[in-house]
């Protein structure tokens, strides 16, 4: 499965905005889409549909831009996709299936149960805070230390 280029932007966008949390200040777009080499005029779109979903606060004028609405540790992933994709659970497509209970039809409402279980373990409570943190482990690794006898 991958994410839509809106989720994957809205991701890159989040985490931008989550490491300068601290700061009390906000960004704006044009830095956002430079730092994170995003196409401008698209990153506005996804800007203004997370801030539409309380994700993100905007101010405009001297000193303005975007700032996360709440803290990064109160922001699960799973807002941010469901915010970009208008849905409510997640990124899969569901269709309903037409009831014959073939073998087959049974085997696909299988497969879809599992994918949508697999997709909450995996997005369904990380936080954007828990995600910033393993990118700095990903990005960073700490060496390992060896013992010489």
């Amino acid at each position: 499965m991958q994410f839509s280029k809106r989720c994957q932007y809205g991701i890159k966008a989040a985490i931008y905005l989550a490491r300068r949390a601290d700061e009390n200040g906000y960004c704006q777009s044009r830095e956002i889409a430079q730092a994170e080499d995003l196409p401008r005029k698209f990153l506005e779109s996804i800007l203004l549909s997370l801030r539409s979903a309380e994700l993100l606060e905007s101010k405009v004028g001297a000193g303005g831009g975007y700032q996360l609405a709440k803290d990064p540790e109160t922001i699960e992933v799973q807002e941010i996709i469901s915010a970009l994709n208008n849905a409510d659970s997640n990124n899969f497509e569901e269709e309903t299936d037409d009831g014959n209970g073939t073998e087959g039809a049974i085997a696909i409402t299988i497969l879809d149960q599992r994918m949508s279980d697999a997709y909450e373990q995996a997005i369904g409570s990380i936080t954007l805070k828990e995600l910033v943190e393993l990118v700095d482990e990903q990005a960073d690794p700490t060496p390992t230390q060896t013992s010489s006898s």
